[in-house]
């Protein structure tokens, strides 16, 4: 998010029912068009066409602006599934939002439940197991690298271990069996539990 000028207001409409559109002339040269709750413009004053705005009420104005329509476009990228909170981070700063408002929206989001990442991972976690025949060890890195907290991580394993949802017994023995099925040797067998994450305790 740029550094505001202080600037003189050039146009003020309704932006829906509870928004309002003021096209800011900056001093520093350039207009600004920024869309913010009716809330705000009124806490401000409801300045007008000619009226100035300084440089604390045009920073004001511009983050209200940024973080309605980080808003908006994080509940437009949550229509279409899940993301964690990194992931949906990352979408908005790819669509301009700036990282420290983005970081805000998503909080925003997480705190009016859109964003639940212990379900999330959980969910992930099962299908992991069921559809991948992964270990606990690769479906934790897994989770991780997706963005989940290494606390999420483990709980979503154990506690989809625990409730019976994974059984990973039963996942290491049908992976052996489609080794084996393949024609794999013993050695390579273990290479192969290895590298999904059943380790030689497991």
């Amino acid at each position: 998010m740029r550094e505001p000028d202080s600037g003189v207001v050039t146009a003020v409409k309704r932006a829906g029912k509870d928004a309002t559109s003021l096209t800011v002339a900056l001093d520093g040269g350039g207009e600004v068009t920024l869309s913010v709750p009716l809330s705000l413009y009124e806490r401000l004053g409801a300045p007008g066409v000619g009226d100035t705005l300084s440089d604390a009420a045009v920073s004001e104005l511009t983050y209200a602006s940024e973080y309605r329509l980080a808003c908006r476009h994080a509940l437009r990228i949550l229509e279409y599934g899940d993301n964690n909170a990194r992931t949906l981070r990352d979408k908005l700063v790819r669509k301009g939002i700036s990282r420290e408002i983005a970081t805000d929206a998503v909080k925003r989001m997480t705190e009016l439940g859109y964003i639940r990442e212990s379900e999330q991972a959980r969910r992930l976690a099962v299908g992991y197991a069921r559809r991948n025949l992964w270990g606990e060890k690769k479906i934790v890195s897994a989770l991780i690298a997706k963005g989940y907290s290494r606390a999420d991580a483990d709980a979503a394993v154990r506690g989809a271990a625990d409730d019976g949802e994974i059984d990973f017994s039963e996942v290491k023995k049908t992976l052996i069996k489609r080794c084996r099925a393949r024609g794999m040797e013993d050695d390579k067998i273990r290479a192969t539990l290895w590298r999904y994450g059943f380790g030689s305790e497991d």
